[in-house]
């Protein structure tokens, strides 16, 4: 290196530009060293931050699936009853509709017919379904019945020494498949019967009353409202038959259930009788009266 080319830094003591050296050429002074020069080494690659795992998003509880429709016969005859039970409903919130003032007579009359016009439709349709399953009923048990002598029959020729074991056991084994086909078949039937030989099989017992209570309000608030002059006569004359059988037959279904009621009612005022004039004691009339209106709860319950 030249020097031209020499590296020269300020003397701190004189001021003067001096080579970079230990002392100053001009006043002796030290000279600062230069700081030597740091390499920087390359940074060694972070490495990347570690993924976190997957993890599956939290699985929900199985909900318990409702149970089953039911299917094939039992299912085309409860599908059946519940459209029943629907128009009866229909034809009951429409009555305490007109009762109320929000619906015109020519409507109520056209709403009331139609729903009626279906619902007899639907009962006929029960009817025949009723006499056809019945009488499919028997043809199966005649069936049964036969195969059940023919296995019999064909034991007692196996055991004389009629028939070999290997005839046996075949001709065995297809009757009783076929039994088994028929006993389904009958187990199927029996539940379709079920299904339709109970009227508003879907509806409690309360509610059974409250439908029976609800129309019988209706029914008697249009007839004084007939009197009154408010509405036609003609209305009334249209729906009394229909109406009057509906009450009878919800009547029927819960019959059993609102004498119980009244028998157990006719207890509790006896036994207040029996508490006023000092046969029982509070004790004891508070207790048996606990009993009683447990039994009357009771009464409307499935």
């Amino acid at each position: 290196m030249s020097s031209l080319d020499e590296a020269r830094i300020r003397c701190p003591n004189c001021g003067r530009r001096v080579p970079a050296m230990r002392y100053c050429i001009y006043c002796g002074a030290q000279l600062p060293t230069a700081a030597p020069q740091q390499i920087e080494r390359p940074r060694p690659l972070e490495a990347p931050p570690p993924v976190p795992p997957l993890v599956p998003p939290p699985t929900q509880p199985a909900q318990p699936s409702p149970a089953p429709s039911p299917i094939g016969l039992e299912g085309e005859a409860a599908s059946l009853m519940s459209n029943i039970s629907t128009l009866y409903a229909r034809k009951i919130a429409l009555f305490k509709l007109f009762q109320s003032g929000e619906v015109s007579e020519s409507v109520f009359l056209k709403l009331y017919n139609e729903y009626s016009g279906k619902l007899s439709e639907l009962l006929n349709m029960r009817v025949r379904k009723l006499e056809e399953l019945r009488r499919r009923l028997e043809d199966i048990d005649r069936r049964l019945s036969d195969i059940a002598l023919s296995i019999e029959e064909l034991s007692v020729r196996y055991k004389i020494g009629e028939v070999d074991l290997n005839t046996f056991s075949q001709r065995s084994e297809k009757l009783k498949i076929e039994q088994r086909e028929f006993e389904n078949m009958a187990k199927s039937i029996k539940a379709a019967l079920g299904r339709l030989e109970k009227m508003l099989g879907d509806k409690s017992p309360s509610e059974i009353k409250d439908m029976e209570s609800s129309l019988q309000a209706a029914y008697d608030a249009i007839r004084r409202m007939v009197e009154e002059g408010k509405i036609s006569n003609s209305v009334l004359n249209n729906v009394k038959v229909d109406v009057e059988e509906t009450l009878a037959f919800l009547d029927s279904l819960i019959r059993d259930r609102k004498e119980r009621e009244k028998a157990l009612r006719e207890d509790l005022e006896a036994l207040h009788a029996r508490y006023k004039i000092g046969e029982i004691t509070i004790e004891e009339y508070e207790r048996k009266k606990r009993e009683i209106q447990e039994e009357i709860g009771k009464v409307w319950k499935e």
